[in-house]
């Protein structure tokens, strides 16, 4: 997990500057709101946005119904409703820090418009979770999709290629580092078994959406509303951790903090670093060309080249890895499971990107995806 103050300090260090148009955050509101991805954080925030009063629901698929508390619709003698318990808990003792009931959608079993989603998905479950509930956005009304799922920028891509009609919805990106994960909910007075999340680590949330960081932080959680330049550079930063750390740990088996003091790791994280800064600048020199003032443009330009070098990667990373050096990487649990992992969203979207769009070999991060998968 990446802590929040890193990403933050270093993605704005030399941006605190007319940022193009981007720097106008929209404020239009995110209500009724609909969280896709029945994992942790996505209870995690459905919890959230409940208590900060937005009107939310759960998409989940229908191995989910033993799990949900289910009464009559009152428009309807033959319709239900379905409702997630939910317990959000204290990692020390455990102790209930909120309980609630999420009112949850069957995919499939509902059609109503969806005027806002949120992405709470492996990346790699993205794209077939999103597309199973396309067809609800409510282009009407430019249905907001905001990504806040691990590889944001590759899920943003794929939407873009996957979905002919994507100009119709706004694609919002988000990012967080709260953590979380659950385990077998403690409510004895009911034989529904609902959900139990343990908020295990206390972040930050930001986003490109003014309305969703307000929702945040009424529940008193941080963060801020970043521009489009500010998110991007924030997704390539972190972007660069998660390329290094996740697939290194799951190949070698070791915690975080032990890439420190494998010697053999050393010239594997300049490589595929070297890799993604070159991509990574191309991809933000050329979001910048719209900025008409010439002096912005050329600050821009500086940030971008000082804050995605390779050196300025190497020292954000190293100061990850030293920060979560007891964490157990989310690809390495993947790969302990047998369950598929996201680096085909991680270095393989380094690697596409290079070979596709600039002609790049990134050989480094197509070995990362062999060597894992």
């Amino acid at each position: 997990m990446i802590r929040p103050h890193h990403l933050i300090n270093l993605c704005c260090k030399n941006t605190k500057i007319k940022l193009m148009s981007t720097s106008c955050v929209p404020r239009d509101c995110i209500c009724p709101m609909h969280i896709l991805g029945g994992g942790s954080i996505g209870f995690l925030f459905a919890a959230a946005m409940q208590r900060a009063c937005v009107d939310v629901a759960m998409l989940l698929r229908k191995h989910h119904k033993p799990r949900l508390r289910v009464t009559p619709c009152e428009k309807s003698s033959t319709a239900t409703k379905y409702f997630a318990p939910v317990q959000v808990c204290r990692p020390s003792d455990r102790q209930v820090i909120t309980t609630c009931d999420i009112r949850a959608e069957i995919i499939g079993d509902v059609h109503d418009p969806i005027e806002c989603l949120l992405i709470c998905t492996k990346a790699n479950d993205a794209i077939p979770a999103l597309s199973s509930i396309w067809d609800r956005l409510d282009r009407k009304h430019a249905a907001k999709v905001i990504i806040l799922s691990n590889g944001a920028l590759a899920i943003r891509d794929s939407i873009q290629r996957h979905f002919n009609d994507h100009q119709d919805v706004q694609i919002i990106t988000a990012t967080t580092t709260h953590g979380a994960y659950t385990e077998q909910s403690s409510n004895t007075e009911s034989n529904i078994s609902g959900y139990c999340v343990v908020h295990a680590g206390e972040g930050l949330t930001y986003c490109t959406n003014n309305k969703f960081i307000d929702a945040c932080q009424k529940v008193g959680w941080k963060g801020g509303a970043l521009s489009e330049f500010e998110m991007n550079m924030m997704l390539w930063k972190k972007l660069a951790a998660n390329c290094v750390i996740n697939p290194l740990t799951a190949i070698h088996g070791v915690k975080n903090g032990q890439l420190l003091s494998l010697e053999k790791t050393e010239r594997t994280i300049t490589c595929i670093l070297e890799e993604l800064s070159s991509i990574a600048i191309l991809e933000m020199e050329s979001f910048i060309q719209a900025e008409e003032d010439v002096e912005v443009q050329a600050q821009l330009q500086r940030s971008i080249r000082e804050e995605l070098s390779v050196d300025f990667l190497k020292s954000f990373v190293t100061k990850v890895m030293t920060d979560t050096s007891d964490n157990i990487s989310s690809m390495l649990q993947d790969v302990n499971a047998k369950r598929t992992t996201e680096v085909r969203f991680l270095n393989g979207y380094v690697a596409h990107l290079g070979k596709e769009k600039y002609s790049i070999d990134c050989q480094y991060n197509k070995d990362m995806c062999n060597r894992v998968e």
